[in-house]
């Protein structure tokens, strides 16, 4: 039997909850917008100026005819050595583009060619008509872009993070926008997916250009994990700025929200990188919605069964309040209620950003105190269905019981896939003495989202660019969703729009097994030959069968997601350190072949 359609993943160290550190790095620059570039240029075509004069490319700088002046053309950016985010608290002005910090502007699919100098403010409406984001520049300031022959600003209050294409000029880009809760209290486990979604644009641009000579520009919005923000976020960018792609939301709740009343209706493709409710998947959704990750419903019976298979006798199931945790509470319900009868018992338990955060604490204890029962009748299997406010789940339990006299016997805590990554943090968390002790009884089940050898070749280049930090495994993700989107964009021909529903209908070149072998592990130093070889393919309008960071992308297209095995997720002591914990896949859980929604747990 092969025991997954996926590799089961690597064994990561201490490090992997560690991603946040290089994720922000211009935090503390103030309320300003920043992006810079790499380099001014790779050839002659990317030294057109403002001004329609046409410069040379020498050694990465544009360079001005003999005779002129200048040294560098003002079309072109500052340079460092890489792109610089910062998150802003209110949109840059003209005034503040002084400080020589420049953001990323343009539509989903920017006309180019020379300025006519027509373009201008109205003096009564303060209305700036254009036909290039160059124009829109000069007049307004770096935030502004030309949409449909009108200057708009590119920032809004959620979204304040813009990265500029590493070269070419800012009238020959797309835009890729993302909505992800990089903001407490998720950025933990948010801001590496994130980070992963600006490594694959990068990873793009320097490699190659779209048709055209098109580059990514991205904007980065922040929904702070709050759906009414999240649909904000998205109705900026699809109403003010027409984006043809959002990479994002993270969150069951907010996909379902943002699809249903935004990104479908204005027919924007939308890919969420971890998104499970098996609500999405039966969204009427046009072909608009993906997901490189599986339904819960994998999950959901790999827990029940898990549960079983532990001979479990009181289990108390804890869920959030939202799609995802009241979507595997149900399913859960169905396998160990015939089983356990009164002795399965499921809550719900308030989003951790619904309100502040003494009272969601109450909240949880109160929650806490019900799933507990009478003395003595605790459960002995505590399932929590939810993200990072695990930790407080947890050792709210671990606290309480521990105050009773006798305490009860040590419950096994196990989380689902929002909460994986937190694991580390709940052990780390914990009082030293009780740290060891606690280590054993925790553990998750998650999809299968990450190829070993694949893996391991993206951490090389996440390690690179945020500050030595390793990639959470989630992160596979983020990068995966991103780089799918801008191949199937490259298969668009040069001319065409790049639009939601023409990135949709590529989605089919990619996953054809009999297309162009592309696994994203085939680098060459720092030559990323697996996004050669795909942009090549496709923009020959040939097929192409990928593999992703996350595995094998092998996404139904008549419901936009994969299908995946689910890996069991234990912690050990890390070598010499019996309490520093160390995240450990321990089993598999291997489906049975389609459509089947249920498998059999197997030991690695």
């Amino acid at each position: 039997m092969t025991l997954a359609s996926r590799p089961s993943g690597l064994a990561l160290g201490p490090a992997l909850l560690l991603g946040v550190a290089g994720a922000v790095v211009g935090a503390a620059l103030g309320a300003c917008s920043l992006a810079v570039s790499f380099d001014e240029c790779r050839n002659d075509g990317d030294c057109l100026t403002k001004m329609g004069e046409q410069w040379t490319c020498d050694q990465g700088h544009c360079v001005a005819p003999s005779g002129d002046d200048s040294t560098t053309a003002t079309s072109v950016t500052p340079t460092t050595e890489s792109p610089t985010t910062a998150t802003t608290g209110a949109p840059t002005t003209s005034a503040e583009s002084s400080t020589g910090q420049v953001s990323a502007t343009t539509t989903g699919d920017s006309t180019s060619g020379s300025s006519t100098g027509e373009g201008s403010s109205s003096s009564d409406t303060g209305v700036v008509a254009c036909t290039l984001n160059s124009e829109c520049e000069a007049a307004l300031g770096d935030n502004f872009l030309c949409v449909e022959t009108l200057c708009v600003d590119a920032l809004s209050e959620e979204c304040q993070v813009l990265v500029w294409p590493s070269q070419g000029s800012h009238d020959k880009v797309v835009l890729l926008a993302s909505i992800i809760p990089a903001s407490p209290p998720f950025d933990s486990i948010t801001v590496p997916l994130q980070n992963a979604v600006q490594l694959a644009i990068e990873d793009y641009n320097r490699t190659t250009d779209l048709p055209g000579g098109k580059r990514i520009a991205w904007l980065a919005c922040d929904d702070a994990g709050s759906a009414e923000k999240a649909l904000a976020a998205a109705e900026h960018l699809t109403g003010a700025l027409k984006v043809p792609a959002i990479v994002g939301p993270v969150f069951s709740e907010q996909v379902i929200e943002v699809a249903t009343k935004v990104t479908i209706p204005a027919s924007t493709f939308l890919i969420t990188p971890s998104a499970t409710s098996k609500q999405i998947t039966n969204l009427a959704d046009n072909d608009l919605v993906w997901r490189p990750i599986s339904s819960d419903v994998y999950q959901s019976n790999a827990l029940a069964d898990r549960v079983l298979a532990l001979a479990a006798t009181r289990v108390a199931m804890l869920g959030k309040a939202d799609a995802y945790g009241k979507g595997i509470i149900s399913d859960v319900t169905k396998v160990l209620n015939p089983k356990l009868g009164a002795k399965f018992k499921s809550f719900e338990y308030p989003d951790p950003v619904s309100k502040p955060p003494d009272q969601i604490m109450a909240d949880y204890a109160a929650i806490l105190a019900d799933a507990w029962g009478d003395k003595g009748l605790h459960p002995d299997h505590v399932l929590i269905a939810g993200t990072s406010e695990a930790i407080n789940l947890v050792l709210g339990t671990m606290l309480a019981w521990g105050a009773e006299n006798p305490p009860p016997t040590q419950p096994r805590f196990i989380v689902t896939h929002g909460a994986v990554p937190s694991m580390e943090d709940i052990v780390n968390s914990a009082p030293d003495g009780i740290k060891a002790l606690l280590m054993p009884y925790v553990e998750g089940v998650a999809p299968d989202v990450l190829d070993p050898q694949n893996f391991a070749a993206f951490n090389i280049r996440y390690k690179i660019r945020f500050n030595d930090s390793d990639a959470i495994t989630a992160s596979s993700l983020g990068y995966d969703a991103t780089m799918v989107t801008i191949f199937a964009m490259a298969a668009i021909p040069a001319g065409e729009p790049v639009t939601g529903p023409a990135i949709a209908g590529n989605m089919g070149k990619l996953v054809d097994a009999m297309g162009t072998k592309v696994s994203f592990d085939d680098v060459d130093g720092t030559d990323l030959l697996f996004i050669k070889k795909a942009h090549n393919a496709l923009v020959s309008k040939k097929t192409v069968d990928l593999k992703g960071v996350s595995g094998e992308l092998t996404f139904d297209l008549a419901t936009g997601e994969v299908r995946t095995n689910v890996i069991g997720w234990g912690l050990t002591p890390k070598m010499g350190m019996p309490t520093v914990p160390v995240l450990t896949p321990m089993r598999v859980y291997v489906l049975d072949p389609p459509p089947a929604v249920t498998g059999t747990w197997m030991d690695l």
